[in-house]
């Protein structure tokens, strides 16, 4: 039960600190509705939790953001589900520090980046792998965060390019285990609709 709770709980932290860590300003989001719907996945639960955002951008220049979330599992596994808006602002998965200076510099040199090379990271390690991605009708680059420090550990995650998403298109915490690479969360974009005002 402990490690599904805990498993949960860093689940959560994650999602809601990639949130408060937007990845575009409010600014960003045109008049009107946009909705963008996350599957997130943890090695935990038998079912993908459900994160449901939407940014209401309206006429006299003020926002409203929506955020909907929603996990199914046992008494046991969603003990942990109300601690979902607690979440502090560290980032944590699977045992794996995200470093947030590492994800800033990324985020803001996103348009930068080019498909095929590798970029040294302030917090130590590298972004390899970078391609460029379509996740649910957004473009995107993405890659994957590797520390020499942490070898049995990897970060892929995608920033978009085209749209604006409030947080990450795609991030999934990897685990090494008998030398082969197993997913112990993910979150990804599976839906983005705009409806304008």
């Amino acid at each position: 039960m402990k490690t599904r709770v805990v498993g949960i709980t860093l689940a959560s932290v994650l999602a809601c600190g990639l949130c408060a860590f937007g990845q575009a300003s409010l600014q960003a989001f045109p008049a009107g509705t946009t909705t963008m719907v996350f599957h997130i996945v943890t090695e935990e639960l038998t079912e993908p939790q459900l994160l449901e955002l939407h940014v209401i951008g309206r006429a006299d220049g003020k926002y409203t953001v929506r955020m909907v979330m929603e996990a199914t599992g046992t008494a046991d596994q969603m003990s942990a589900f109300g601690f979902v808006f607690g979440a502090a602002g560290l980032m944590f998965g699977g045992g794996q520090d995200v470093s947030l200076a590492a994800l800033q510099t990324l985020m803001d040199q996103r348009r930068r980046l080019q498909e095929g090379q590798e970029y040294a990271l302030p917090s130590g390690g590298a972004f390899t792998d970078v391609s460029l991605v379509t996740i649910a009708g957004v473009q995107c680059v993405g890659g994957s965060i590797v520390d020499p420090r942490n070898p049995d550990s990897r970060t892929t995650i995608a920033f978009s390019l085209s749209h604006p998403v409030y947080t990450v298109p795609r991030v999934r915490l990897e685990r090494l285990r008998d030398g082969r690479w197993e997913t112990v969360f993910s979150m990804e974009l599976v839906e983005y609709v705009f409806v304008g005002g």
